[in-house]
């Protein structure tokens, strides 16, 4: 398309812009090498127009419409086809589909740089739809059938755009779009929850029983304030719970552990040091550390309380007379 004859800013760039995208919407039904022959060298000549009588193209020219009929005619092209009448929803989803695709025109004519964009678009469509092709199918194919989504997307957008589809090619084109812009907002999610962009790794779950360091504890060797060792203690926490191991992290293989008629281990895991079978709860674990017999005992600290003495003496306590003493 040559370049327009006046400044950008002018008020007649726009009105001649416009009418142009409206004249193109009216001969959007033919296919887009006709249409940029139709329109060729238009835009330089309706701005010279508008710039000699100084009034607006619609009033000069008559409506886009006409003026779209015009061009039609002296190409030798049939009138624009009407569709049949039919229910009252089809001609209004009929007439909908009109007007949008009227404004998408404008919008390329004003905005031009968006016709570069379609390529982008028709890659996304590609992607998106076989993203949810193998949501769907559960093939776990997450990369393979969105690349070839998207190849075999760009290759019918170049097809269609040489020439105008038709109706059922016009008709998946636009389920494909629209079913594309529904799921483009998931399938971003999903692609960004896969990679760990903005999501927390929820899939670690904390070990049971009583850890130390991230690591799991697998027993406890408990002593009391002099130093001897405590059969079976039970350590309570604040809230009343008590403290328990996994008796499958012993240093021994868990086939040595007996284990009860449902599988799980018969062993009390809540009261230490833990008993397995008849092996000594106090006996070597087997990393190193051997529980000792005893421990230096703890310091004991007096009680900063009075109490009474020992070799004080103690008040009398008189003896109640009896009654009639």
């Amino acid at each position: 398309m040559s370049t327009p004859t006046m400044p950008l800013a002018d008020p007649r760039a726009e009105d001649v812009r416009a009418y142009i995208g409206a004249v193109r919407a009216w001969l959007a039904d033919l296919p887009a090498e006709e249409v940029e022959d139709l329109t060729l060298g238009m835009e330089a000549d309706l701005a010279e127009r508008a710039a000699e009588n100084g009034g607006r193209l619609g009033e000069l020219l008559g409506d886009p419409e006409a003026y779209a009929a015009e061009l039609r005619a002296a190409a030798g092209l049939p009138p624009r086809a009407v569709p049949e009448a039919g229910p009252a929803s089809h001609g209004f989803w009929a007439r909908s589909v009109d007007d949008a695709r009227r404004e998408t025109t404008l919008r390329l004519e004003q905005w031009p740089w968006l016709r570069d964009l379609r390529p982008v678009w028709w890659l996304a469509r590609g992607w998106v739809l076989g993203w949810a092709v193998a949501a769907v199918l559960g093939t776990g194919h997450v990369l393979v059938l969105p690349l070839l989504g998207a190849a075999l997307s760009f290759w019918w957008g170049r097809r269609l755009a040489s020439r105008a589809p038709s109706g059922a090619a016009l008709g998946a084109l636009r389920a494909a779009n629209v079913l594309a812009v529904v799921l483009l907002l998931p399938a971003a999610v999903s692609v960004l929850d896969a990679n760990g962009v903005g999501a927390e790794d929820v899939s670690y779950q904390p070990p049971a029983g009583l850890s130390l360091d991230g690591a799991p504890v697998s027993n406890l060797y408990v002593y009391d304030a002099q130093g001897q060792r405590v059969e079976g203690a039970r350590i309570l926490t604040p809230d009343g719970r008590g403290v328990f191991v996994d008796p499958t992290t012993t240093s021994g293989s868990p086939e040595e552990l007996p284990y009860r008629p449902d599988g799980t281990p018969d062993v009390r895991n809540d009261v230490f040091p833990l008993v397995i079978g008849d092996r000594d709860p106090w006996a070597d674990p087997g990393y190193g550390w051997v529980p000792p017999l005893s421990l230096t005992p703890l310091a004991v600290t007096p009680s900063s309380s009075p109490s009474a003495s020992a070799t004080g003496t103690a008040s009398p306590t008189p003896t109640p007379t009896p009654p009639g003493g």
